[in-house]
C-alpha cells in the first residue's frame, strides 16, 4: 500500500486534519454568544473522541446533535465555573496596583485556583461528552479525575494553552488558531481521555 492510496496514512491525515478544521470553525462560531461555550466545546470533545478511537460518523450534524443534547448541563456547568474564572482573574486585574508581599501571594493565590478551575472545566467538557450523568456527579467525577490524574491534567491544561500562548508570541498564529487552535490540542487530549474513561465505560457495559 502506497503512500498516497486512498486509505493510506496520508489520506487518513488529511481527512482528520480536514475534519479538525471543520470542527475548530464551528466550535469558534457555536462560542460567539459566549454563554454556549461550554456546550460548543462539549460537542467538540464529543466529536475528537469519536475520532480518537476511530469512530465514524458524520461531523457537522453528529456536532450539533451533540451540542443540542448537552446544551443545558454544559451551559450551566460553563456559567459555573467560568463565570468564577472570570471573576477571579478581574479580581488579579483590580488588584494589579497593590504591591508589597500581600498583594503578590494573593494574586498568586487567586492564579492558582484559576488553573485549578480551568483543569476541572477541560475534564467536564471531557466527561459530558462521553457519559450521562447529573451535573452534581458531572462535575464531582471531573474533579475526581483531575486530582487523581494531577500530572495528566496539568498537561491537558498546557496543551489547551498552548493556541493563547502562541498569540503572545506572535499574531501571525492567529491563522492557526483559527483552523485547529480549539480542536487539535482537544484532539491531542482526547487520546488521553479515551483510554482513561475506557475503563469505567467498560463497567457501565457490564451493568
Amino acid at each position: 500500500m502506497g503512500i498516497f492510496a486512498p486509505d493510506g496514512k496520508l489520506a487518513g491525515f488529511l481527512n482528520a486534519l480536514g475534519n479538525l478544521i471543520v470542527l475548530n470553525i464551528l466550535t469558534l462560531i457555536c462560542s460567539i454568544p459566549i454563554f454556549t461555550f461550554g456546550a460548543s466545546m462539549t460537542a467538540l470533545y464529543t466529536m475528537v473522541m469519536r475520532m480518537a478511537r476511530k469512530e465514524d460518523g458524520k461531523i457537522i450534524s453528529e456536532y450539533f446533535k451533540a451540542f443540542k443534547a448537552n446544551f443545558k448541563q454544559a451551559t450551566i456547568l460553563w456559567l459555573i465555573f467560568g463565570g468564577l474564572i472570570g471573576f477571579m482573574t478581574f479580581d488579579i486585574w483590580l488588584l494589579r496596583s497593590i504591591t508589597g508581599t500581600f498583594g503578590t501571594v494573593y494574586r498568586v493565590i487567586l492564579f492558582v485556583i484559576i488553573l485549578i478551575f480551568a483543569m476541572v472545566l477541560i475534564h467536564i467538557f471531557a466527561v459530558l461528552a462521553r457519559f450521562d450523568n447529573t451535573i452534581k456527579n458531572t462535575a464531582k467525577n471531573a474533579l475526581l479525575f483531575c486530582v487523581g490524574k494531577l500530572p495528566q491534567a496539568v498537561l491537558m491544561l498546557i496543551l489547551t494553552l498552548i493556541p493563547a500562548i502562541l498569540l503572545t508570541v506572535s499574531y501571525r498564529f492567529i491563522s492557526v488558531d483559527f483552523l485547529i487552535g480549539l480542536s487539535g490540542p482537544a484532539y491531542l487530549a482526547a487520546i488521553y481521555f479515551a483510554d482513561l474513561f475506557k475503563a469505567y465505560e467498560e463497567e457501565e457495559t457490564v451493568e
